[in-house]
Formats: C-alpha cells, sequence, structure tokens
C-alpha cells in the first residue's frame, strides 16, 4: 500500500512538473518577443547614429539583451567576424537555425526573423531602417498573439499537469 502511495505522489509530481513546463513556453514567447523587439530598436539605432560594422553592432546588442535572445545577436557576429565570405543575410539564418531550439519561438516568429535577415546588410540605411521597422511591428503583431495565448493556456497547463497526475493515480489505485 504504501508503494502505491509513494508512485501515485511520484506521477501527480511529474505530471505536475509536466504542466508547470509546458505553461513555461506560454510565458517565455511574449517576453522573448518584447526583447526581440528592444533588440531590433537598438540595432536600428546602430544603423542610424553609429558607423560600426554589422559584426560589432550585433556584439554590442547581444551583450545588451536576454542571453535567450543574445545568442542569436552573438552567434551572428562571431560568423562575420570569422571572415570567410559569408554575408550577413547567410549568418543571420544560420544563427536563426541553430539557436532555434533555445528559444521560445514558434514557426511563425521564426520566419519573420528570417525573412527580416533575407535583406539585412544588403541595402541603404534608409531601406534597413524600414526593414527593422517591419520585423517590430510583425514582432508586436505575434507578441499581442502570444500574450492572448498565454492567457488562455497558461492556467490550462499547469492545471491540466495536476489533474492528469491525479487521475492517473486514481486509476492505478
Amino acid at each position: 500500500m504504501i508503494l502505491k502511495i509513494i508512485g501515485c505522489i511520484l506521477i501527480i509530481a511529474s505530471s505536475t512538473v509536466m504542466g508547470y513546463s509546458a505553461a513555461y513556453r506560454f510565458a517565455r514567447r511574449p517576453e522573448e518577443l518584447r526583447a526581440l523587439q528592444s533588440a531590433l530598436q537598438i540595432l536600428e539605432s546602430e544603423i542610424v547614429f553609429s558607423v560600426n560594422p554589422l559584426a560589432e553592432a550585433f556584439e554590442r546588442i547581444s551583450k545588451n539583451t536576454s542571453q535567450s535572445i543574445g545568442i542569436i545577436f552573438k552567434s551572428t557576429a562571431d560568423l562575420l567576424k570569422q571572415k570567410t565570405g559569408m554575408t550577413a543575410q547567410q549568418a543571420w539564418a544560420i544563427s536563426i537555425k541553430k539557436c532555434e531550439s533555445q528559444m521560445n519561438l514558434n514557426k511563425e516568429d521564426i520566419e519573420i526573423l528570417l525573412a527580416f535577415g533575407s535583406s539585412l546588410g544588403c541595402s541603404d540605411k534608409d531601406n534597413q531602417v524600414k526593414n527593422i521597422r517591419l520585423a517590430c511591428s510583425k514582432l508586436a503583431m505575434e507578441e499581442k498573439k502570444a500574450e492572448i495565448l498565454k492567457e488562455k493556456n497558461e492556467r490550462l497547463y499547469k492545471n491540466l499537469g495536476l489533474l492528469g497526475g491525479m487521475l492517473i493515480s486514481l486509476l492505478l489505485i
């Protein structure tokens, strides 16, 4: 009987952790989208007011943003500094693909970032600024959607984890 109780406690605890883990992704996505918008605004300032190379701008941005987002800019800066003939577009795409699993972004967010990177470093200052603002506005729309999903699903997954574990425990007893 004691083994059943211990087993039930373990099942409830593990399913609750799984529920909280799923809820965490919904909570982190809006935060990361805000951090991305902030990073792109810093990039806009770097382009408009500074004459530093793109690699240095990315390096500076990586130090001023959250780790999960800064890693994209750090990776891109490192690729550009290697001077292997890689374009900014290629370095950005490689960095996004490499860091995708470390972020709590969905497919649409990644597509926005890849679309932003497709014109990175290949146009004049004004077009770069327009591209950054377009990406920021798209990310802002995704952030609003993410907030709605967070409100709707965060509590659901937390409760579902706990209640699912309780249900499984009841079925095993």
